[in-house]
């Protein structure tokens, strides 16, 4: 994730700040507002760190994978979609016959009958 994608939007961050951090506060975060710099001073703080030891561990849980709260806001959608590809086996066409669910043999029975 990128130092900008953060500060425009940190938010969806803050379950995974305050784990990775577990001595900041909601009131630390919503001083910080996105800006790193004011996360660091208050990471070093409120984990008893140095300030280049705080900035150093915060630039380091922004280059890790992205919390799953996080990946999961609603304006994240469109990136996740694009990288849904990766997920599929090469060689598999997410388009293909669906034939090992098992039912392609029977015929489709229509709209709002059950027998």
């Amino acid at each position: 994730m990128s130092q900008a994608d953060f500060a425009k939007d940190w938010t969806p961050f803050r379950d995974g700040l305050m784990t990775e951090f577990p001595g900041l506060t909601d009131a630390h975060l919503a001083e910080a507002d996105g800006r790193i710099d004011v996360l660091a001073t208050r990471v070093a703080q409120a984990e008893g760190m140095d300030l280049a030891d705080a900035q150093t561990a915060v630039r380091a849980f922004l280059a890790g994978p992205m919390p799953a709260d996080a990946y999961a806001a609603p304006q994240h959608d469109d990136a996740a979609i694009k990288q849904s590809q990766r997920y599929v086996p090469e060689g598999e066409d997410p388009l293909a016959d669906d034939a090992r669910f098992g039912d392609d043999d029977q015929a489709d029975r229509p709209m709002g009958r059950t027998g």
